[in-house]
């Protein structure tokens, strides 16, 4: 039974290496990715953020285009839906 897209890999992003330049916030087809800080308001260093896992097709194109190889995919398993 498919489940639609349901991602089999997501990205993780690696803190010591982002460098919150926002290319794959740009990327993301999905827009599930958005630059995060530790301060309410917006201010200060930003680190990319999968803010919608769900959401996620896993296309990893924000790895690809990331030039500070901060980004990852790591393999997540599937679940299956047991409404019956």
């Amino acid at each position: 039974m498919s489940q639609g897209k349901r991602s089999v890999a997501l990205p993780e992003v690696n803190p010591d290496r982002c460098t919150g330049c926002g290319r794959c916030v740009a990327a993301c087809p999905p827009q599930v990715l958005w630059l995060a800080t530790s301060h309410p308001r917006g201010w200060g260093p930003k680190l990319a953020e999968l803010h919608d896992v769900p959401g996620c097709t896993g296309c990893a194109r924000c790895a690809v285009v990331c030039p500070f190889d901060a980004i990852r995919m790591v393999r997540v398993p599937r679940t299956t839906n047991a409404k019956g």
